[in-house]
């Protein structure tokens, strides 16, 4: 990209005080970087840690493109020459034979002084009773359909492709308002517009109380740069030494900086039509019968016959792509990931007709339903991606690790098999408008980001992550009161621990005693007034039972449901020693993880799939056992 300005066309004492040199405006590529500045206004002068007042003043308004050169000398001092630009008014003007004439300008032309030309202010400064502020011109954001995020936060996205477009934000903490533009956008925009932007820059650096050097080294004289084939101005004032009244001696410089941005040309054939930022003729992707080219599948703009690269297969023949792919859509904004790695962008677009998970590994899908699905737009992201097609052995061993989505999936269903296996006991011990235990639901965020893909390079990280997010879905959802209730619902104060005096068990501790009450009912047929003595022994391991040996059968009884319920009892310590809030206590997850069977580090998504697995078990024992208890007690009377 061509610089503003041509760095050898500056005098050399422009850049001789670091504190007034204006290289970055001057050699600024145009465009340069993934945004581009269309505003920017200081909302208040002050000086900085070196002594400098920093002021900045940047509008832009759309021009047919042969006009700059034709007012290049009209262009002179900012604030003289667009100060009246966006604001909408009236003026009467005298014609021939003396008649006068009335016309309204509204805010969207304004006409440069004495000149025929006129110009659409895109991003300018309004003046409100509160203070000054940057407009956008509504037509840039109606034309690229784009969506401000929420009323009033300043940035307009693109739901088509789940990205930010515009941004208006403030910026030098808080003391500058910017409005910033992503290259693409602005060039389609000036492309569909067949206008050029022009920007209007200024910025003064004024350093106050300057050492001798500075002031020795300073050269006063305006300095005046670029020409109409250049489609750039620079007038730099250098106004020496000078003194406001009350404030102290300042060296001044300032900048008067015009630059023209010229659109794209435009395929008047197909004006509409979005040109891919490569060429589709030599876009290849891997398959079983060597690269090929998705566009063949493709209907879009050419002006000539060509052939495209690579071979020709069929419409359905696979081509694959690492699962990495589907990141970029889980973590933005309107995009629906799938379980079966399928990705929507709301109606826009979609890659969800053949796309199937090959293990967490692959993502395959039919090359031309990816060529019709996906945009262009999209196509560079996912040709990072790109792989040959597995051999059958290879996709075999891939298709036998299990997929996270179908994991997460049958966490819930255990989850929910708990609910009703607590409503069954409920409705047995006559407990009546007992609510669900557990309140959570798949489509939760927790829910949605426990599916994301897990790359095989993730560290320890990841697996703290997941696992926490795990022990949110679970354990947070859980309703306490339910478990009182339930217990109260066996014996009076069952729920209650045996301090003295008795406090109310936490959420771990009541659904580990539910569960042991269950257990004692199924394996010991108790009478129900007994329930209370039984748990009581189970739990201290002492008590004057009448035989030794029942006292050792219910310790090991509550140890059994103990190690059913050690999964659970991870997800409860990771709360405490690996939240996302907190610093990680690695040793003591360590030690939780190894009472599982998992190693005490190094853990990777194998371990994170063991972890979901082993809380699945555990739900699903501990809802057997409810279930089987909710049965004794209707069928036995006798235990009432």
């Amino acid at each position: 990209m061509a610089t503003v300005i041509n760095k050898g066309d500056v005098p050399e004492h422009v850049f001789a005080i670091p504190e007034l040199d204006l290289s970055e405006d001057i050699f600024a590529e145009r465009p340069g970087g993934p945004w581009f500045k269309l505003g920017a206004w200081t909302i208040g002068a002050r000086l900085d840690q070196r002594g400098v007042e920093d002021v900045v003043e940047r509008q832009s308004f759309l021009l047919t493109p042969n006009h700059f050169a034709e007012i290049f000398e009209d262009f002179e001092s900012i604030g003289n020459s667009i100060d009246a630009m966006g604001k909408p008014g009236g003026c009467v003007s005298c014609e021939t034979a003396g008649r006068q004439v009335y016309r309204y300008a509204p805010f969207h032309q304004f006409r440069f002084p004495l000149t025929s030309v006129v110009g659409e202010p895109l991003v300018f400064v309004h003046s409100f009773a509160s203070g000054c502020r940057l407009l956008i011109n509504p037509d840039l954001w109606l034309f690229l359909e784009l969506e401000e995020r929420s009323h009033g936060n300043g940035i307009w996205w693109d739901p088509q492709r789940g990205v930010d477009a515009v941004v208006q934000r403030v910026a030098d903490q808080g003391n500058l308002q910017v409005v910033e533009i992503r290259i693409d956008y602005l060039l389609k925009y000036l492309k569909a517009r067949q206008m050029s932007l022009v920007v209007g820059h200024y910025r003064h650096l004024h350093l106050f109380n300057p050492s001798h050097r500075a002031i020795d080294a300073f050269m006063t004289g305006d300095v005046l740069l670029g020409s109409p084939e250049q489609g750039a101005k620079a007038i730099l004032q250098n106004w020496g030494l000078g003194q406001d009244t009350g404030s102290a001696p300042f060296l001044q410089r300032r900048l008067h900086l015009w630059f023209e941005i010229k659109p794209p040309p435009i395929n008047k054939d197909d004006p509409w039509a979005d040109e891919p930022s490569f060429d589709p003729y030599t876009f290849t992707v891997p398959t079983c019968v060597g690269r090929v080219a998705p566009a063949r599948w493709r209907h879009f703009s050419h002006t000539e016959e060509r052939t495209f690269e690579g071979e020709e297969c069929d419409f359905m023949d696979r081509v694959c792509f690492r699962q990495e792919v589907l990141m970029k859509y889980e973590r933005a904004c309107g995009f629906d990931v799938g379980d079966d790695g399928s990705v929507s962008c709301h109606h826009y677009w979609g890659l969800v007709r053949s796309t199937v998970r090959m293990g967490n590994e692959l993502l395959s899908t039919a090359i031309g339903d990816f060529a019709e699905g996906v945009p262009f737009e999209e196509w560079p992201h996912w040709r990072q991606y790109a792989v040959e097609p597995p051999s059958p052995e290879s996709a075999k061993a891939i298709r036998q690790e299990q997929r996270l989505p179908d994991a997460v999936n049958s966490l819930v269903t255990a989850l929910n098999r708990l609910n009703a296996a607590v409503a069954g006991m409920g409705r047995s011990l006559a407990v009546a408008n007992l609510q669900p235990l557990w309140r959570g639901s798949v489509d939760s965020l927790a829910g949605h980001q426990l599916k994301w893909v897990y790359p095989a390079a993730a560290g320890d990280d990841e697996f703290l992550k997941r696992a926490t997010l795990a022990s949110t879905l679970v354990l947070d959802e859980l309703e306490t009161p339910v478990l009182r209730k339930l217990l109260c619902g066996v014996a009076k104060n069952l729920h209650l621990n045996d301090d003295d005096p008795p406090r109310c068990l936490g959420s771990r501790n009541l659904l580990r005693r539910v569960t042991l009450i269950a257990t004692l009912l199924e394996e010991f047929l108790p009478h129900m007034s007994e329930i209370p003595r039984l748990v009581k022994q189970a739990e201290s391991g002492a008590g004057k039972a009448t035989e030794p040996d029942l006292r050792a059968e219910l310790t090991e009884t509550y140890q059994r449901v103990r190690d059913q319920f050690g999964p659970l009892a991870f997800l409860y310590d990771l709360r405490t020693y690996g939240g996302l809030a907190h610093k990680v206590d690695k040793p003591h997850v360590a030690e939780a993880a190894a009472k599982l069977g998992l190693p005490r580090e190094n853990w990777h998504r194998r371990n994170y799939l063991q972890l979901l697995n082993l809380v699945i078990e555990s739900l699903q024992q501990i809802s057997t056992r409810l279930e089987t208890a909710a049965e004794t007690i209707s069928q036995g009377d006798s235990l009432l």
